[in-house]
């Protein structure tokens, strides 16, 4: 092998886990940074200039650094790309891209949820995805540190690198990481995850220096054995003086803030005092305390970086996540940390490296004009999109003073530091710069599909509905797959139109249902439901045209088998759910989309109800649907319908249905009428023509009563009282026709129901402002502006607790099939021609056309009297008259026959007698059976009425 392939001698060695392919290190440098990683170019040398790059890649190596006491330090990490360039002399050349196996998380997206764990369980199952390379340790602090943190219970990384996702919830919870050597790791180092900046180990040679405490500031200088640093500086930016931030808690309904202010003075004494306040969104955190931990950790993250210390020298061991002290300043460092061995302890940030090989005086050289090159190549890493956090990158320039320290020394570094009493913690920034440690932004609303308790994406029987017990409920997003039901969303709260106290509109969607999801303020790990949507497929309708292009013909047969009672192309061909009312079908169906509304579906079954609104031309209707015994009202233009099928015309106006049983209440009153309204601004109660007909009913009642006191019949109770003179139930001071007049002219206040009752039980029916037409009695009013039917195939009843009035204006009959049969526990009155005789002269016609008609008074007199002739006449058989004491037949003149136990005649004038015979015999006694009346006693003991 040529002596210049010996690595005995080399400041730089290449250490192979596999098989060595021969490569001699000529130069290297690269960026190393806390919660970045790193990335080092590392140009070999080789014997052979034809390795293929793809045989290098995704290699372990380990780049040896000889230290000062002859010691070396290795640097691992993983090939990530090689490449060959221009040969030098017979040795080929080659470039290796290293960098640390966490690189590997920045090439991998995921989408997918977790639930209910803590940030270290999360970290831990990313991961765990990559165990052939990855090694990790959590420090011992961070266990303390992260005891009082929650649990996660929705944490979403969506179309986010592995990378991304660890370095923001990293940066949420203040956690850095830096990478280290570890021997019995896979790839030769593992990330150190650490809560505690001030509790990073010693850089070694600062631990261990040769000639001295720490590390010494001092020139460059080839006679000393030491590394050292050659420059070092201070920089101060003005930063913020306190920071705020403000949560929206929707379980509790208030908001929760905290402000926590810097440590240090920001500035000067005249420094502006700068506020950053944010809106950290809804349920950012739970409590005041959580509150205040995470902007105690934005401001050290500020604080952080507004006080850094810049150096540069030849510190070989120099990495982040270790700490050092720095001896020899010649300038006082005011606000540095004192503590140490008699010097300046820090913690490294940064470092970007730079070594040339002990090779050859002109090779160097012409490595050196190579590096100073770099700000000409190609970027090594693309940019990674719009991922706030992105693993370290080597740079693309490097400074000639780090140029000149690596020819003349052999390695140089610019490095970046904090004082060790300088918490560290992770710091992202969205695109803008305004938003510290940001969520990322979901693009817009997505698609999920409702759950079930284990993750169904179908009902099981009845069970359609899966909800807590705020109405929230739980769903798969599409880009989840086939996750596990523990990696379904958090419980989602559904919007509502309307939402309020005991108020709102209510409709959860139901297992297997698609639904748009939102996120509240963009923030992907707050997603609330905005709505349902159709994902299915009819039978038929338009046929697609796709490119424009009319392909196929548009398949319309399965609608033509609806009729009125039988639907017709309602299936569903490529399942999830298609809307019930369409336009698919506006030949067949009659309509081209003219039904909207909503309709519920029971669970387990075909059930449903609904509101559905048809708007079609000149037919407007509105339907309010149970398909429970066929409960419905439908107003407008009726019609037959079978789902989406506009069927045949039914009728116009109003029809309320069912096949079980119906009821109307109305506490107050009922109007039931079939006069319109006198005008279109005429209020509800307006009973105007029923009032006017009330009105003549009480006058024709008053008229006929007084006739029938005039002579000297019974009168009507309606129009002089029924429980006493001028009283009924409903107004003690009125006869009950008046009291109903009285009542049907109410007039009550439209303020409010109980200034309208106000009104009603003082029987108002003065006229004022306010005031709308109401009864002021419970009453049920029917008025018919042509007629009204009371029509029953059975029985008809009528029962009430004080008078029945039947007035009419013209005539009224009774005919009955059957027998009539009149009760009545007082008088009964018939009057007839009280105002004149009817056809023939007739006042009272009672005839029986078969059987007997019997006039009995069974307790007291019956009188049979007219004005004119009297007549009694059998045609075909005898006529008795017959007492228990006496019979007298008397006329005005005087004459009159006595029957009793003798005939006694009377007569002032002649008696005259013609008879071809006259006979006067013996005594005889001919006895007459009378008739035998019951007796009964009816004793009344409480009269009830038929009301309240």
């Amino acid at each position: 092998m040529s002596p210049l392939f010996s690595s005995e001698t080399r400041l730089y060695d290449l250490a192979w886990r596999d098989s060595d392919p021969g490569l001699l290190v000529e130069a290297w440098w690269g960026r190393e940074s806390l919660d970045g990683g790193f990335e080092f170019h590392v140009d070999c040398l080789g014997t052979d200039a034809f390795i293929a790059p793809e045989m290098l890649v995704g290699k372990a190596l380990t780049l040896l650094v000889s230290l000062p006491d002859g010691d070396r330090c290795g640097r691992s990490g993983l090939v990530r790309a090689a490449r060959r360039l221009d040969p030098d002399g017979g040795f080929g050349r080659y470039r290796l891209d290293v960098v640390p196996w966490t690189w590997l998380l920045s090439q991998v997206r995921h989408n997918r949820v977790f639930q209910e764990l803590r940030l270290v369980e999360i970290i831990e199952r990313v991961f765990a995805g990559y165990h052939e390379h990855a090694a990790w340790q959590w420090s011992d602090e961070v266990a303390s540190f992260m005891a009082e943190v929650p649990v996660r219970s929705f944490c979403v990384q969506y179309r986010e690198t592995d990378f991304t996702f660890v370095a923001r919830l990293l940066a949420e919870e203040g956690i850095g990481w830096c990478v280290e050597e570890d021997a019995a790791a896979p790839a030769g180092h593992r990330l150190r995850l650490f809560a505690d900046s001030a509790r990073q180990p010693e850089d070694l040679l600062s631990a261990q220096p040769l000639g001295g405490s720490g590390i010494r500031f001092h020139r460059a200088d080839s006679q000393q054995e030491q590394d050292a640093v050659v420059v070092f500086g201070r920089r101060r930016e003005l930063s913020i003086s306190h920071t705020t931030a403000l949560s929206y808690d929707y379980k509790r309904k208030r908001a929760v803030a905290a402000s926590v202010p810097a440590h240090k003075a920001p500035g000067g004494e005249h420094a502006p005092v700068l506020e950053h306040y944010d809106f950290a969104g809804q349920y950012a955190w739970g409590d005041e305390d959580q509150a205040v931990r995470r902007q105690r950790l934005a401001m050290e993250a500020s604080e952080a970086r507004a006080e850094a210390f810049l150096g540069r020298g030849t510190v070989r061991s120099f990495r982040p996540g270790t700490g050092f002290e720095l001896d020899g300043l010649p300038f006082d460092l005011s606000g540095a940390s004192g503590e140490g061995r008699g010097g300046r302890y820090f913690s490294l940030t940064e470092v970007i490296h730079a070594g040339i090989n002990n090779l050859a005086g002109e090779r160097i050289e012409s490595v050196a004009r190579r590096l100073a090159a770099v700000g000409t190549w190609p970027a090594s890493q693309a940019a990674t999109g719009c991922d706030a956090a992105r693993p370290a990158t080597a740079p693309r320039e490097l400074p000639p003073e780090l140029i000149q320290l690596a020819a003349e020394r052999g390695y140089g570094n610019v490095f970046e530091c904090v004082d060790r009493a300088t918490p560290w913690r992770p710091l992202l920034a969205d695109g803008t710069g305004r938003r510290l440690n940001p969520r990322p932004t979901a693009p817009g609303p997505m698609s999920a599909i409702v759950v079930g308790p284990s993750g169904e994406s179908e009902p099981q029987g009845a069970d359609e509905l899966w909800c807590d017990a705020l109405g929230r409920i739980k769903v798969r997003f599409l880009w989840q797959g086939d996750a596990p039901h523990e990696q379904l969303s958090c419980w989602l709260r559904p919007m509502s139109r309307q939402a309020g106290a005991g108020m709102g509109w209510q409709c959860l969607p139901r297992i297997g249902q698609e639904v748009l999801v939102g996120f509240v303020e963009g923030d992907i790990d707050r997603p609330v439901v905005l709505g349902a949507l159709y994902n299915g497929r009819g039978e038929g309708g338009v046929a697609p045209t796709p490119g424009g292009s009319a392909t196929m013909v548009a398949e319309t047969s399965c609608f033509d088998r609806a009729s009125d009672h039988l639907a017709g192309g309602q299936a569903n061909l490529a399942g999830g759910n298609s809307p019930i009312w369409h336009g698919g079908a506006a030949r067949s169906h009659h309509h081209p989309g003219a039904m909207s509304g909503i309709r519920s579906k029971e669970f387990g079954g075909q059930g449903h109800s609904q509101l559905l609104f048809d708007d079609s031309d000149s037919q407007q209707r509105v339907q309010l649907r149970s398909s429970c015994h066929a409960s419905e009202l439908n107003l407008g233009h009726l019609i037959h319908q079978a789902e989406n099928y506009r069927g045949s015309f039914r009728g116009a106006g109003l029809e309320l249905r069912t096949d079980a049983w119906g009821a109307l209440r109305g506490g107050q009153g009922m109007l039931m009428t079939s006069w319109c309204a006198g005008s279109e601004d005429a209020p509800a109660g307006d009973a105007a023509a029923a009032t006017a007909l009330v009105d003549q009913a009480r006058g024709l009642a008053a008229t006929y009563s007084a006739a029938a006191a005039a002579h000297r019949t019974v009168q009507l109770a309606s129009a002089i009282g029924a429980r006493g003179a001028a009283k009924s139930v409903i107004d003690p001071a009125a006869p009950p026709l008046n009291a109903l007049l009285t009542a049907v002219r109410g007039l009550v206040a439209g303020s409010s129901l109980e200034a309208a009752r106000r009104d009603s039980a003082s029987k108002n029916t003065a006229p004022a402002s306010g005031k709308i037409p109401h009864s002021t009695a419970a009453l049920i009013l029917q008025a018919a502006k042509a007629g009204f039917g009371a029509i029953a195939g059975r029985h008809l009843q009528w029962s009430c607790g004080e008078t029945v009035s039947l007035l009419c204006g013209e005539h009224s009959s009774f005919a009955i099939a059957g027998k009539l049969r009149m009760h009545a526990g007082q008088a009964i009155g018939l009057l007839g021609g009280a105002s004149r005789a009817g056809a023939g002269e007739t006042g009272i016609s009672l005839l029986a056309a078969r059987g007997d008609i019997a006039l009995e008074a069974q307790s007291d007199e019956l009188a049979l009297q007219a004005k004119r002739d009297l007549t009694l006449c059998s045609v075909s058989a005898d006529i008795d008259l017959a007492a228990a004491r006496r019979i007298v037949l008397a006329v005005e003149g005087g004459a009159s026959i006595t029957i009793d136990g003798g005939i006694t005649v009377a007569c002032p004038g002649t008696i005259t007698v013609h008879a071809s015979k006259k006979s006067f015999g013996g005594p005889v006694r001919a006895a007459y059976a009378l008739p035998n009346f019951p007796r009964s006693e009816f004793r009344q003991k409480k009269r009830f009425a038929f009301s309240s």
